[in-house]
């Protein structure tokens, strides 16, 4: 079943493109309760299970993002960040 179809938001599928090309974006909330203990800031009961949450939420997008970016590319539907660096000067003139 095509992912592209199952999502009707074009918001949504630029989010799970972005994280497709920024999967360090998922570690993101571990580093920063990482960063509480390494600095000796208390953390409260709370961080810890709602951190591991969003984290496994940002690692199933990733993943999703990773299959609709395969999805695309296979008719060869065109993405902004891979596109991005790929400009040569006979494109600029």
């Amino acid at each position: 079943m095509s992912l592209f179809l199952l999502i009707p938001s074009w918001r949504v599928r630029v989010v799970l493109l972005w994280l497709a090309h920024t999967p360090s974006a998922a570690i993101t909330p571990l580093a920063g309760i990482g960063l509480r203990e390494v600095l000796g800031w208390d953390t409260p009961a709370w961080a810890s299970p709602a951190v591991a949450l969003i984290t496994i939420t940002l690692a199933v997008a990733v993943f999703l993002g990773f299959r609709l970016h395969h999805e695309l590319d296979r008719p060869g539907i065109p993405c902004r960040w891979c596109d991005a660096g790929v400009e040569t000067e006979e494109d600029l003139t």
